[in-house]
């Protein structure tokens, strides 16, 4: 948890040549609705579903092309070489290495073009670090994803593949399990789950099914919700998907870990 926070603080994330990820749009985005803050009943309506009998299959394979699939953006990692040369593409490390020729080569001041090339190194291995992490820190996010989910559709329980979830789907959740979604819980039994990679809370939290009054609460204090990536360490429950793929906790992490990184108003005058 401290390292994805920390890469979501430095806002170095993987750089993107053709375009930065935007999900595709969804009214029921868990970023979006206070689903803490309404009735498993108001929940159920807005979303569609039925509690008892969860989706139609015909209608879950709608809501696959609606939404897209529950999982997060697949993206061709550099290697580590490629990491390392996209340092020096910037305008001014070009200049930098322009002084040290010349103060090298054409002035003669040797020392001074040691200790700007000796800034150029500790800046591109800083730099290459950052970008690394970051890549590795956005498929350690994807390797969190359950592979299966237990989900009622025409009123029958059946196993699938987590990423072809939807919002409103039901599913079912016992101790030992990923959760493969956001969701509110419809009911439970001495529920309780481990939401460290989100919250950075270490201890497993008390879940129930109580509605909350207050809209703006951090994560870890909406214990009427499960969030994709984590893990349910005792009991069971029954729970309606409200976010999948990017439209999630995990999802917001992984499009802040890619987001470009701004260019200063100087970079923006010399480019």
């Amino acid at each position: 948890y401290q390292f994805y926070n920390w890469q979501i603080n430095r806002k170095r994330g993987i750089e993107i040549k053709s375009k930065t990820y935007k999900p595709v749009p969804n009214p029921t985005s868990s970023n979006e609705v206070s689903w803490h803050t309404r009735s498993i009943e108001e929940v159920a309506k807005s979303l569609k579903t039925n509690i008892k009998t969860g989706l139609s299959k015909k209608e879950a394979e709608d809501r696959v092309g609606n939404y897209g699939y529950n999982e997060l953006e697949e993206k061709k990692g550099r290697t580590p070489f490629r990491i390392f040369l996209s340092q020096f593409n910037d305008f001014m490390i070009w200049i930098l290495i322009a002084a040290a020729f010349v103060s090298g080569i054409i002035i003669r001041e040797i020392t001074d073009a040691i200790v700007i090339m000796i800034i150029l190194v500790i800046n591109s291995v800083l730099g290459f670090v950052q970008e690394f992490r970051a890549e590795k820190a956005l498929q350690a996010l994807k390797e969190l994803a359950s592979p299966g989910a237990l989900v009622i559709r025409d009123s029958q329980e059946s196993s699938i593949y987590s990423k072809k979830l939807v919002p409103g789907d039901i599913i079912k959740l016992t101790a030992g399990d990923l959760v493969p979604a956001d969701c509110r819980i419809i009911d439970q039994v001495n529920l309780q789950a481990n939401e460290s990679i989100i919250t950075g809370e270490s201890l497993p939290v008390n879940k129930n099914t109580i509605t909350l009054s207050k809209a703006h609460l951090p994560i870890g204090d909406k214990k009427n919700m499960l969030l994709s990536g984590t893990a349910i360490t005792r009991g069971r429950c029954t729970a309606v998907v409200i976010g999948t793929g990017q439209n999630t906790e995990i999802g917001k992490i992984a499009s802040m870990i890619q987001e470009e990184e701004e260019l200063t108003p100087l970079q923006i005058e010399l480019k």
